[in-house]
């Protein structure tokens, strides 16, 4: 029996605030909003059509773990554009034209995967904004990674073709300054968060929206709600 659950949204976990009080605002920049944004060539999968759907594959975590890193995001992202939650992305521009073999692919895989642990650790500074590094102490998310990207290799986008595992907190900032208080503070505040790794899941991408999750557990937790709904862009 597969072990797919699909439904039209993922859930949208409730926002919890664990970051002080005097966090600084963060100014976005740019002309593009969440609804108009646009991705690069090198974002885009290697197809031969620049206009095909694409999918978004992330490491689905614990909702404790979830939550904590969500409101962090919450609280650092310029609020314009950020409609997405705390998230790993392992590949970010899978192709629609694909689907079936991506769907069997990953079933396959989870089939006979454990769940593991990662841990959020520390801060770090992006070009515009700030990230967290996320440890891999088994090695299964890297694993993971390897063995679809030797799957995919054909059609996989540039940016696809590595994987660091982080969280994005802060993004598309042009004021140094808001970068580096929010760097500090993170730094000075954030002592770390282990999160359960327990299915990959799969969103449709639309203009920087993610819409339409199927997730696929681990053979150690078969099941997985749905509902709600997560979009954005990183």
């Amino acid at each position: 029996m597969s072990k797919l659950r699909t439904s039209r949204f993922l859930p949208m976990h409730s926002v919890v605030n664990t970051i002080g009080l005097n966090a600084p605002y963060s100014k976005s920049s740019g002309p593009y909003t969440a609804e108009t944004y646009q991705r690069r060539d090198e974002h885009k999968a290697r197809t031969g059509n620049k206009h095909e759907e694409s999918y978004v594959l992330t490491l689905h975590t614990d909702q404790q773990h979830h939550q904590l890193m969500t409101s962090m995001r919450t609280r650092y992202f310029p609020p314009r554009l950020n409609k997405l939650n705390a998230h790993i992305a392992l590949f970010r521009a899978l192709p629609s034209s694909r689907l079936p073999q991506i769907i069997h692919d990953i079933e396959s895989l989870t089939q006979s995967q454990p769940t593991f642990e990662v841990f959020a650790t520390k801060a770090f500074l992006m070009k515009r904004g700030v990230g967290i590094h996320v440890d891999d102490t088994e090695g299964q998310a890297e694993a993971i990674f390897q063995q679809l990207k030797a799957k995919w290799e054909s059609f996989l986008s540039q940016q696809d073709r590595r994987f660091k595992p982080h969280y994005t907190l802060q993004n598309k900032v042009d004021d140094e300054a808001v970068v580096r208080k929010t760097f500090n503070e993170v730094n000075e505040q954030f002592h770390g968060s282990r999160g359960q790794v327990t299915a990959l899941t799969l969103y449709k991408y639309q203009q920087g929206f993610w819409k339409e999750a199927q997730s696929f557990s681990f053979h150690e937790n078969p099941q997985i709600g749905a509902g709600g709904t997560m979009s954005g862009t990183k």
